[in-house]
């Protein structure tokens, strides 16, 4: 809502902003608070030098604006602003790569943010008189002395230290106010009522699990069995060029004409986690060389090689072009391995999951069906092991947390790992909060168990608990408001995000 504005003859028909008054003045001034809170992240940064830095440092352009990092611009500061509140906190430049992405990106994020809420600002009509500018300036840190204002160090500030700080802050209190008016939401009393509703009813429950893992072995090997080529072995060396497939073609020339040996190659110009090593890669089970390619085939001429032979090029699904030499040439299964028996386990996991879930359901049905006079007995004689919850609400997915306590109370899985994550799952909640006290649920799937539940008791949060929510809610609204003012930014078609491609290239490791 954009504010109005009134002429005022005594000041000499100087502008002033009228803002909209808000009920709650916690609500008004920790919204900035909360949406900083919201558009910065904690992350670790190398400074600039440490990279190639080249000429150009435009990253992007905001409604046609450049976002460029330059000595005292906004973009510069946001950086600086990061690192020293890690440094507050106890965290060290590193000057590792990924953390100095982490941290500009979160830099020119914050830019884009400043950016386009000057521009709504001014859209909206929004003001700062110059008596207001005066206030701010007059109050900065730079010119206080003992508390107070200092005319000394005014008058020695430089009118371009001045004239800049002052563009600043009147920036900055545009900015303000247009966040302001988007997230200082007061909630109705009904609303809030609404809310208080919600958090009401609880309830506990007690639980038995059937881990996807203890899918038996016998099981596991005789999938194995169906499926031998997938799991036989071969030992390989890998170079990877991420440039070109004639890039890969070149290289491999040189190997192949003895001009450069493999390991050299590899430690010299493969891009990835084997260069070091030469390009070793180990031994590797058929299956696991799939999810490179698009095409089997691919692996199929790989695994017929002999030792000592060095594959064609090939292009992966990630875009790189590799070739291999085959150290050790494919051998069949060995269905005693212990690396076998691991890695039918991991195929499972990443393909078959379902083969795993219908096991272990079955389980679990067998189980509900003896268990519905005698819970505890059932779990008894199976050696299953029965554990239960304290009273909770359906708060789905954390929705009402603040990170260090909850308007709700909350799912405590401390202790019970087979659980964890279920505040974040649909069916777990649906299956909870639909059932009466007493009521044996079906089986449902959470977090890689088939577990059995029971309502034990259907209750009603205290009212000091509620209570919280009169006191935070507002402040939950306003951050969840500030979250989606900063996506909508940063997935307007005004962005133009050229960030990847200038930091690859100022970051680029030195040759």
């Amino acid at each position: 809502m954009a504010p109005k504005t009134e002429k005022n003859a005594a000041a000499g028909n100087v502008e002033k902003t009228v803002h909209p008054k808000h009920n709650n003045k916690f609500v008004y001034y920790g919204t900035i608070v909360i949406f900083i809170i919201t558009v910065i992240a904690f992350v670790i940064a190398p400074s600039l030098g440490n990279g190639n830095s080249g000429n150009d440092f435009t990253f992007g352009t905001w409604n046609g604006k450049d976002i460029s990092y330059a000595q005292g611009g906004y973009f510069a500061v946001q950086v600086q602003q990061v690192k020293d509140q890690l440094a507050a906190q106890g965290y060290q430049d590193t000057g590792d790569q990924y953390f100095a992405y982490q941290v500009w990106r979160r830099a020119f994020e914050n830019t884009v943010i400043h950016f386009a809420a000057l521009d709504q600002a001014k859209a909206s009509g929004i003001a700062v008189t110059n008596a207001f500018a005066d206030g701010q300036l007059a109050k900065h840190p730079s010119f206080q002395e003992n508390g107070s204002f200092s005319r000394r160090k005014y008058r020695d500030a430089s009118s371009t230290y001045k004239s800049a700080l002052r563009s600043e802050l009147k920036e900055n209190a545009l900015k303000d106010r247009y966040v302001a008016d988007i997230t200082g939401v007061v909630p109705s009393k009904q609303e809030i009522a609404f809310i208080k509703a919600m958090a009401a009813p609880q309830r506990s429950i007690e639980y038995v699990a059937f881990p996807l893992s203890a899918y038996p072995d016998s099981e596991r090997l005789a999938f194995a069995k169906t499926k031998p080529d997938s799991f036989r072995q071969i030992k390989l060396s890998r170079i990877s060029i991420t440039s070109s497939a004639k890039d890969a073609q070149a290289v491999l020339e040189r190997i192949r004409s003895g001009a450069i040996s493999f390991e050299d190659a590899a430690k010299n110009q493969s891009k990835d986690a084997y260069a070091a090593k030469g390009g070793d890669m180990g031994r590797r089970f058929a299956w696991e060389l799939g999810s490179d390619f698009r095409d089997q085939t691919v692996v199929d001429s790989v695994l017929a090689l002999g030792a000592g032979e060095v594959s064609a090029v090939f292009e992966t699904v990630a875009g790189s072009w590799v070739f291999f030499r085959v150290d050790e040439a494919a051998s069949a299964p060995d269905w005693e391995s212990a690396d076998l028996a691991r890695s039918v386990t991991e195929y499972l996991n990443t393909y078959e999951k379902g083969r795993m879930e219908e096991w272990a359901m079955a389980q679990a049905t067998e189980f509900k069906a003896a268990a519905v006079d005698n819970f505890a007995g059932a779990a008894a004689s199976r050696s299953l092991t029965v554990k239960s919850t304290d009273p909770f609400p359906l708060n789905y997915g954390g929705a009402f947390n603040l990170g260090y306590f909850s308007l709700f109370g909350e799912l405590d899985t401390t202790d019970k790992p087979e659980i964890a994550g279920a505040a974040n799952n649909e069916t777990f909640l649906k299956t909870v909060f639909t059932l009466q006290a007493g009521q044996l649920s079906d089986p449902i799937v959470v977090n890689g168990n088939a577990i059995v539940l029971r309502v034990l008791e259907i209750s009603v949060a205290e009212d000091s608990a509620l209570g919280m929510i009169d006191a935070y809610y507002s402040g939950v609204l306003q951050d969840g408001l500030g979250k989606d003012l900063a996506q909508k930014i940063l997935q307007s078609p005004k962005l133009k995000d050229n960030f990847i491609a200038t930091f690859s290239r100022i970051f680029a490791p030195q040759q």
